[in-house]
């Protein structure tokens, strides 16, 4: 494919002054056109494009963008070039083992000669034609020759690409060689380098790195047979791909018309044993074989997007680096064992050996288990106090609406998280919607325990992917937010850089807080700071940059009594208690502590002194402290109430109080120190008065909105009902739509997908929630809209509990009887609530279960395998892990591999809790599997001892029925207060129950 070559920045400087010249001397002038704002990639929003308009050299050029997530496609129109025709990626490494590749020592082959070598593989693939290669292999015994493979097998777990070279099998090898030659015959057969070239040409500090790295003897070469015809002869030495930005494709001679459906780079890591003696060495190939990497470059910094004039990321002029820590063999690309913090750790160590400032963006993260808490947070907050000039943007994650359910390591108070926000225009152009105003997607993650989002930024685009995504290239999520955000940060600081300002990390997310633009309609928890805003924020730090008290501090660690953390602190006051809101005259206190600049000295810190004034951004949040001073390390303890009264009605109440800097050398908005957030959330009641149900008609609720209702579960209720109603009966209109969402108190989501209501389908949907799920406390229902709604939606909204005591040890240990004998046990039911039960109760053995602990060691993969047969079809398992165990992963992934492998059920944790099914194929009599768990610890010591529950299920065929009845005789009713004793009976048998597993199934009651 061709792509258009940019003018180069001189140049076009040339042409314009041109322009004006003809211009000049012409009758009638005419304006120069526009450039075309473009809604499929949305940097207008955030005012990027006016930041860059305003002076065009403010592009994020002279920035590094790392991309932390699947890898980025080097052949994607827009991530080629920069704006000053540069190459744009500059350096790739895979932390996450998918691209890595072991070699073995080569094998001559007797069709071979000494002069014409032939390699061959263990198994028989033969490799020719190296000899004629610029650079041969040398015969020294010292440097040998290391052969792999690469195949399409390798390729079998991965949803997006198995046919590597598109020529319509999946059964394709290529073959490559490896070998160290002399740095002197590679540099004269193939120049220095072009990275090398463009490394040295930047800075000082990347002249003596290219200088140190070319002081070694040899040089690994890789040579990969990218047509698969078994000879190297026509293909390409490759080196590490900083050095000179090889870049290759896998091809088939036979298929003329394939595609180049991912790009290749390749990086060769030297092994050794404990000795120090060489062993085969490791190709680590790199690509994106999951799009999501690529994606979000496109959105941080691609230049002309699909060759498209004027259509770029928020930074086109930014550099780009993928460093890709997602394994696509795993269920969303998940991260391995160390791979996030390898991958930061290049980060902060790259910027310190070229001399190039790096913006970090990685959409990538999985739901908190307690909110700032986790293994991968705390090292993050360690790594930025030691690397002020690391920036760092994060997704928030995707579980909203709820609130508390930031992700990890999104909640870490030292990145910059960002929610996902939705224009009017974008959606016209993306989704043939029309709404009424800006809003958030649903799915944008709250806030809770954590200060976040800090920010909000477009969360929908059509950017980049690889060839092989032959979909529309269309994303959304706060993955697409999040490198919205990272473009902008690399327009700040590739400005200040230019404007020799002095910035950290710390600045810059205060400057995009305090610049922010509140999004009307949106509260505190849906959008921190607001929408990103490029030329506010840039005058906030503009303002921080000239301050000396500024540089001092890079952020301040903030704590707070939190009921759902581990630990009773959090950096956010989050009140979701039922009786346990601290209204006034109790007080919420909290203690705030600098986070120093690491240059500042034991003496500027036991020295520092800072004074704050604070101010409440809500009525019925009162600050009692006055002006406040932090002396030295020691913590300020900031002091507030609320006031009860005006926090009476149902709902969520959430504002911040404002510190700013006293008597110092900022004012306005940069003076605007730190933030301490509160949340009240204050749940409905329910009681026998009105037969523990409550409704709530809503009106007029817009396009992709949410209306949140807050209940108390009341003591005793084991069982809530939720309906959501769209009809006529409501007021609703043909084109209105809402679906409903459960959250317990802790934020997860429960009842499963309720699907559309909507008057022109369904126009009822029914969610409940059952004990042991159910438990006390304030839980949340939200009604979202629809994006493509084409009217506002009026809708019902009803809920009612239930609740039994149930005591079900009588039906321990049933096995199955002799022919005509039936299996019986007993079971006690207590009505709690005031009423009357009368319905149907039916019950059924359907399988076998059995619940462990599960303790591994030393490692972090688990398998169990198992076997389904005709007698017990499908198996279920449950895996749940405490909040210890949760806190050390940045994923958990779980399959079930078939005989050969495949992945026939791909999953992962969620939270605390991980599921997986499966069943035999049709027509299939019996099949062997394994359940397999792959943790990605956030540091690779954790998984010395970790572990989970399991839960296994083994489904029968035939079920089998069983009969309930009343002990004494009589009709089945059960009066609230009186324990009702039920025998339950099943007349048919089935086979004993697997070792360490029991009969089990439901005795199910339906109220009619």
């Amino acid at each position: 494919m061709r792509f258009a070559r940019p003018v180069p920045f001189s140049r076009l400087i040339a042409l314009l002054g041109l322009v004006a010249v003809l211009a000049a001397a012409a009758a009638t002038a005419v304006a120069a056109e526009a450039p075309k704002t473009w809604h499929f990639l949305p940097a207008t929003e955030t005012g990027a494009d006016a930041f860059r308009a305003a002076d065009p050299a403010r592009d994020g050029r002279g920035v590094v963008v790392a991309i932390l997530d699947t890898g980025i496609d080097a052949h994607a129109p827009g991530l080629q070039r920069t704006t000053t025709g540069e190459t744009k990626l500059i350096d790739v490494q895979d932390f996450s083992t998918e691209g890595h590749w072991e070699t073995a020592a080569a094998v001559l082959d007797s069709s071979g000669t000494a002069a014409t070598p032939v390699y061959a593989t263990a198994d028989g693939l033969l490799l020719r034609g190296a000899h004629a290669l610029p650079v041969p292999p040398t015969t020294d015994a010292a440097y040998p020759v290391h052969i792999g493979v690469i195949s399409e097998g390798d390729f079998l777990n991965n949803p997006g690409v198995h046919d590597l070279n598109d020529d319509g099998d999946t059964g394709d090898r290529f073959g490559f060689v490896v070998y160290a030659a002399p740095r002197a015959d590679v540099e004269a057969a193939l120049g220095v380098g072009a990275g090398y070239e463009f490394l040295r040409g930047l800075n000082e500090t990347a002249a003596a790195t290219v200088a140190r790295e070319r002081q070694s003897t040899h040089v690994w070469l890789v040579v990969v047979d990218t047509d698969g015809n078994g000879d190297l002869a026509d293909e390409t030495p490759l080196r590490d791909y900083r050095v000179n930005h090889d870049v290759f494709a896998l091809a088939s001679d036979n298929a003329p018309d394939s595609r180049a459906l991912m790009a290749w780079e390749v990086n060769v890591r030297a092994n050794s044993d404990q000795l120090g003696a060489p062993l085969p060495p490791t190709v680590e190939f790199h690509f994106d074989d999951g799009s999501h990497g690529s994606h979000c470059a496109g959105i941080a910094a691609g230049f002309e997007v699909g060759g498209q004039k004027d259509l770029h990321g928020a930074a086109p002029g930014a550099w780009l680096m993928s460093l890709k820590i997602g394994d696509n063999r795993l269920s969303g690309g998940a991260t391995r064992t160390g791979s996030m913090k390898k991958a930061y750790e290049y980060a902060a160590a790259f910027e310190e050996k070229w001399g190039i400032p790096v913006v970090i963006n990685m959409s990538f993260g999985i739901n908190s288990v307690q909110e700032g808490d986790a293994a991968m947070e705390g090292w993050l907050n360690d790594l930025l106090a030691e690397h002020p000039t690391l920036y760092v943007c994060t997704s928030a994650g995707n579980e909203g609406p709820g609130l508390s359910t930031t992700g990890l390591p999104a909640s870490s108070y030292s990145v910059i998280s960002s929610g996902a926000y939705l224009a009017p225009a974008t959606a016209a152009d993306l989704y043939d919607a029309r709404l009424e105003r800006p809003t958030l997607f649903a799915f944008s993650s709250r806030g809770g325990e954590a200060c976040k989002p800090d920010v909000v930024a477009p969360g929908s685009a059509m950017s980049t992917v690889p060839a092989f995504n032959d979909g529309t290239g269309r994303f959304n999520g706060t993955s697409m937010a999040s490198p919205q955000t990272a473009g902008v940060v690399a327009c700040l600081v590739g400005a200040a850089r230019q404007a020799g300002l002095d910035i950290h990390w710390g600045m810059v997310k205060r400057a995009l807080i305090a610049g922010g633009s509140p999004v009307p309609g949106l509260n505190l928890n849906d959008q921190g700071g607001g929408l990103v805003n490029a030329g506010a924020s840039w005058q906030v730090l503009r303002d921080l940059a000239q301050s000396r008290s500024a540089h001092d501090v890079l952020w301040y660690r903030i704590a707070t009594e939190a009921p759902f953390q581990g630990d009773g602190k959090a950096e956010a006051a989050y009140w979701r208690t039922p009786g346990g809101i601290p209204f006034a005259p109790e007080k919420v206190a909290f203690d705030v502590t600098p986070v120093f600049h690491p240059d500042l000295g034991p003496d500027a810190r036991d020295a520092f002194f800072r004074s704050f004034r604070f101010r409440s951004e809500a009525d019925w949040l009162r600050v009692v402290s006055g002006d406040r001073y932090i002396r030295g390390a020691r913590a300020m303890s900031v002091v507030c109430t609320y006031d009860g009264a005006q926090l009476r009605a149902p709902g969520r109440y959430a504002a911040r109080v404002i510190g700013s800097l006293d008597g110092g050398d900022l004012s306005g908005l940069a003076a605007r120190e730190l933030y301490l957030w509160n949340t009240v959330v204050v749940g409905a009641t329910f009681g026998p008065d009105a037969g523990y149900m409550r409704s709530w008609e809503g009106r007029d609720l817009v396009q992709s909105a949410v209306d949140r209702y807050y209940v108390d579960v009341p003591p005793g209720a084991s069982t809530m009902r939720v309906r959501l109603e769209v009809s006529g009966d409501t007021g609703a209109q043909d084109g209105a739509g809402v679906y409903l969402e459960i959250d317990d108190p802790e934020g997860t989501v429960r009842g499963g997908w309720s699907g559309y209501a909507r008057k022109t389908g369904d126009q009822i949907r029914d969610l409940s929630v059952a004990a042991p799920e159910l438990y006390p406390g304030t839980w949340e229902l939200n009604v979202v809209s629809g994006i493509a709604n084409l009217d506002r939606s009026d809708y019902r909204l009803t809920v009612s509990f239930d609740g039994y005591e149930v005591d079900a040890s009588g039906l321990a240990g049933l096995a199955p009887k002799a022919p005509g004998k039936p299996a019986r046990g007993a079971l006690t039911v207590t009505r709690v609530f005031p009423g009357v039960f009368e319905g149907e109760v039916t019950a059924a053995i359907t399988g076998f279960a059995g619940e462990r602990e599960i303790e591994v060691k030393d490692t972090d993969t688990w398998e169990l395998p198992f076997t389904l047969d005709a007698t017990t079809p499908a198996a279920a398992f449950r895996l749940t892990m405490t909040k210890k165990v949760g806190n050390l992963f940045t994923d958990c992934a779980i399959n079930i591999l078939d005989a050969d492998g495949r992945a026939v059920v791909s999953s992962g944790f969620d939270g605390l809790e991980g599921e997986a099914e499966v069943a035999l194929p049709a027509g299939a009599d019996k099949a062997t599997y394994t359940l397999q768990v792959v943790g990605a610890f956030a540091l690779a010591a954790d998984m010395a001892d970790w572990g989970f529950t399991l839960a296994e299920e083994y489904d029968l065929a035939e079920p089998v029925a069983g009969t309930v009845k009343r002990s004494g005789g009589g009709a089945l009713k059960l009066w609230a207060g009186v324990p009702t004793d039920l025998s339950v009976a099943f007349e048919g048998t089935w086979p004993a129950a697997p070792a360490g597993l029991a009969p089990a199934g439901f005795v199910a009651f339906r109220d009619t």
